[in-house]
């Protein structure tokens, strides 16, 4: 899963977007910069310093102003009529949503993806390269919202007999399944796989596409993907070397 795919699904969990508010609006941080933090579990010093430096110059130079514009959009502005202020503000609010991927893929570049065991220790040191520090306990609320979401643990093992608790029980549900109806799944399954796919093109493609239900989408098909090859497996004897 890519870093904005990730950023993605946390923002949407409880807890996640109101700790990051709070963090942007009352102590200054970037959410953007404090994901990526948890998602690399980035400890080296000078790292965190970088991509502190390369944050601070969007957020200042291109996030700030567009989020101050989008913010300004909210009340009635004559002689502007209410539905092409509306319309505008969407405008804007897309183009902060496209800024902000870019920040973030940018960011996923700099180090591949550990995603921190202790979300907490990621966020104090990412802060603390930011400028001043927040309160802890701003912080806190952050790295319990994500680490109740389970965002941030580690990846299974790539191994086919590894897998998650989820996963064994989704495995559990079909292995004493026939095998005609595992086919007659698996089928339906990769049709809706390729449904999505389609859905995500066409959705990319307009002018100024809904960049959060295209993310919804992606991690629909991620979660098809994984239940695609759990089945692909039972139908597939084990090689024994």
């Amino acid at each position: 899963m890519s870093l904005w795919d990730w950023a993605v699904a946390a923002y949407e969990r409880p807890g996640v977007a109101d700790a990051c508010l709070d963090l942007q609006d009352a102590h200054g941080q970037n959410t953007c910069f404090l994901l990526w933090a948890v998602w690399s579990g980035a400890a080296d010093a000078g790292l965190l310093e970088r991509a502190a430096e390369a944050a601070q110059l969007w957020e200042s130079e291109v996030l700030g102003p567009l989020r101050q514009v989008r913010r300004a959009l909210k009340a009635s502005t004559p002689p502007l009529a209410e539905a092409a202020r509306e319309a505008l503000r969407e405008e804007v609010k897309a183009a902060e949503l496209k800024v902000e991927q870019a920040l973030l893929e940018a960011l996923g570049r700099l180090v591949p993806a550990r995603r921190s065991e202790n979300p907490l220790q990621a966020l104090q040191a990412a802060a603390k390269a930011w400028g001043e520090p927040p309160p802890d306990e701003a912080l806190a609320r952050l790295a319990d919202a994500l680490s109740v979401a389970q965002l941030y643990a580690p990846k299974p093992s790539a191994h086919h007999g590894a897998s998650t608790p989820r996963n064994a029980a989704m495995l559990d549900d079909t292995a004493d399944e026939p095998e005609p109806a595992l086919r007659a799944r698996l089928a339906a399954l990769k049709q809706e796989h390729a449904d999505l796919d389609t859905a995500v093109q066409a959705m990319a493609a307009v002018p100024l596409p809904d960049l959060l239900a295209i993310g919804r989408l992606k991690r629909k098909k991620l979660q098809l993907k994984d239940e695609i090859a759990r089945i692909e497996d039972l139908l597939t004897p084990d090689i024994i070397a």
